[in-house]
């Protein structure tokens, strides 16, 4: 089955929409959003999103196909612009398509991007509980720092702060 990772397009509010909806309901507790919050987003919000996400500078969303199929996505941003402040964001993959690497090729996508913008350190915030997300991040050479917050989307939940040089890529 052939594999594309594109980024995301001004035109797919809706294929965007689906993409966190789905990824909130397979796994409630692994984003700062609850599902509910985000299904009630009015399509503007979403609009002005894949806008923003299609041609900034300082923020991209990447999308993967399998047989043309939009089966994955994940976020990279710089906060405020600063080329020290890089972050991995929302990535998720349809658990059918998981265990074949798509996570890592879009985590590689997003990381190569930020590093083309200037990063020079990537994070991303993982859930303490999900062991998972913190092997697969380990495996692609982030490493996990003694720095610790609560969720800002869920302050029940507690996340760990994981690194990336982007020297290694």
């Amino acid at each position: 089955m052939q594999e594309q990772i594109q980024r995301i397009r001004a035109d797919q509010a809706e294929l965007l929409r689906g993409l966190r909806l789905a990824g909130l309901a397979d796994a409630p507790a692994a984003f700062g959003c609850r599902h509910a919050e985000i299904a009630a987003r009015p399509l503007q919000y979403w609009d002005d999103h894949v806008r923003h996400y299609a041609s900034s500078e300082d923020a991209a969303t990447f999308v993967l196909y399998r047989g043309g199929k939009a089966v994955g996505m994940t976020g990279a941003y710089l906060e405020r612009g600063r080329r020290d402040h890089a972050y991995i964001c929302n990535m998720w993959v349809d658990p059918h398509f998981r265990r074949g690497g798509a996570g890592a090729r879009l985590v590689d996508t997003a990381s190569r991007w930020l590093a083309e913008q200037g990063a020079e350190r990537i994070n991303a915030w993982v859930v303490e509980s999900n062991h998972n997300a913190q092997k697969f991040y380990d495996t692609l050479g982030f490493i996990c720092l003694d720095h610790r917050r609560l969720m800002p989307g869920n302050p029940e939940v507690e996340e760990i702060l994981m690194v990336f040089d982007t020297a290694l890529l």
